[in-house]
């Protein structure tokens, strides 16, 4: 069994650490989706790099060309969704502190993640089935809402099993 500190929270040393990982890594991906266009749009040698950035988004969004938000005339990396989804949870990461402490290992009731999965699902459904086309509003909203809401999950659950690991490998070495 774990050993939490007071209030069945985390080590605070090693909640930090876990969190600007998560806040840096998000960063950096975000980032990586605007880069795409920009280095495509600077041209000679930066084009091999903005082709291996599209290459590797490819693995988790369709880039339709459609569907995605563009700069200097060059698509995005992700799609119009998909910006919002990394884009929210990057903010959703940097807000983070403003509610919780970085220690806390207690998600928040997983409703609020239920309503953000059900409008996303409606949406997605809806245009699937030629009801009412979705647009770059609302898969942005949707994706947004998505987004936003996962650092509330996530990391609180890293937290907590960094800190289990931690406590383990402790445990381990002074046997």
């Amino acid at each position: 069994m774990p050993e939490f500190h007071e209030n069945n929270t985390a080590d605070p040393d090693l909640s930090k650490k876990v969190y600007f990982s998560i806040l840096t890594l998000s960063f950096l991906w975000t980032l990586m989706i605007f880069l795409a266009p920009l280095l495509m749009h600077s041209g000679d040698s930066f084009k091999n790099i903005s082709y291996f950035l599209y290459i590797f988004f490819s693995k988790v969004c369709h880039q339709q060309d459609d569907r995605s938000f563009h700069l200097f005339e060059h698509v995005l990396g992700v799609c119009s969704r998909c910006v919002w989804i990394y884009t929210g949870f990057f903010i959703g990461t940097v807000l983070y502190p403003l509610k919780y402490k970085l220690n806390n290992i207690t998600p928040p009731s997983v409703l609020l993640l239920i309503v953000a999965l059900f409008f996303l699902i409606c949406d997605v459904m809806l245009d699937s089935f030629g009801i009412l086309m979705n647009t770059f509003f609302s898969r942005s909203v949707t994706g947004f809402l998505i987004g936003i809401s996962l650092p509330l999950y996530l990391i609180p659950g890293f937290v907590k099993f960094f800190d289990e690991v931690n406590s383990f490998l402790r445990k381990k070495v002074n046997i």
